[in-house]
């Protein structure tokens, strides 16, 4: 009786290539393929809650209101101690529009509350996070009259008000 591995390898080497040439010619069919998704575990993206997408692109038909009060998130607000919200502590008519635009270089938030241990954080707004030029506007009346603390949920010490009228 001869050796078993003079058979066994010619064998295991004919089957390996005969894998890998099946493999490399077939393999485009399991390649992704630009534009299409194909996932059981896909969700389209939404808009944040309190964003109005009256539009139909996520974008607000500013018109609607008598004024649009922007705060900026300013740059650098992330060091503690740093200016953060401008103007900090807004003042704003009840009909109109209150925009948070994020300038800064890394993410923030405007959520209502006092902090993240309040048990009303973000019930009133929350824009979730904004990324560096994002944007989020919410209607005054929304909100409701009186004044409302928000603070920013990534970095818990920037914290201003907001006042409607």
């Amino acid at each position: 009786m001869g050796k078993p591995g003079i058979i066994a390898f010619p064998v295991l080497l004919a089957l390996g290539a005969i894998t890998g040439y099946l493999t490399y010619t077939n393999f485009d069919a399991a390649m992704p393929q630009e534009g299409i998704v194909d996932s059981p575990y896909r969700k389209e993206l939404t808009t944040p809650s309190g964003n109005e997408t009256d539009t139909g692109r996520g974008e607000i038909d500013e018109s609607k209101y008598s004024s649009v009060v922007t705060i900026k998130i300013l740059e650098g607000a992330l060091v503690q101690g740093s200016p953060d919200y401008d103007p900090d502590g807004a003042t704003v008519k009840s009909d109109a529009l209150i925009t948070w635009l994020n300038d800064d270089t890394t993410l923030h938030t405007a959520t209502s509350g006092t902090g993240t241990s309040d048990p009303e954080s973000g019930a009133l707004f929350d824009t979730k996070f904004l990324p560096p030029d994002g944007k989020y506007s919410v209607p005054a009346a929304k909100i409701g009259t009186g004044q409302h603390s928000y603070y920013c949920a990534v970095h818990p010490y920037m914290t201003s008000t907001v006042t409607i009228e």
